[in-house]
Order: structure tokens, then sequence, then C-alpha cells
């Protein structure tokens, strides 16, 4: 029996987008990269800006594939 090809991950964002649960998890996302500025603005040690500046590039990253374009 041959197995079925397994969709790739933008074909699976793009059947799944326009669910209302995939846009609540992308508005998640979104929420969780403003709160990490908003934390941003309250740091005094560099490790901090940095262990949050990592943290904001990953969320746009996964924000950038969630994009289905």
């Amino acid at each position: 029996m041959t197995p079925l090809p397994q969709p790739t991950v933008q074909q699976a964002i793009e059947v799944l987008a326009d669910r209302d649960e995939f846009k609540v998890i992308v508005q998640f996302v979104r929420e969780e990269r403003e709160r990490f500025f908003a934390d941003l603005r309250q740091c005094v040690e560099t490790n901090e800006v940095m262990k949050i500046a990592g943290s904001i590039a990953t969320l746009d990253e996964l924000l950038t594939l969630l994009s289905a374009e």
C-alpha cells in the first residue's frame, strides 16, 4: 500500500487559514508579541533585552509562516 503524501506546512496553513480556531491562534501570537514589546520597554539589563528581542524575532518568524501567501 502506497502511503499518502503528507501536506506541507504551507498547504496546511492555506487549508486552515479561514477557520476561526486558526484565527484565534494567530491573534494570540500577535498579542504575545505585543506583550514582549511592553516587557522590552521595562528591561534594565542587556541579557533581558537580548532574551526578549529573541522572543520577538521568533514570534515574527512564526507570524510570517502563519500568513498564508
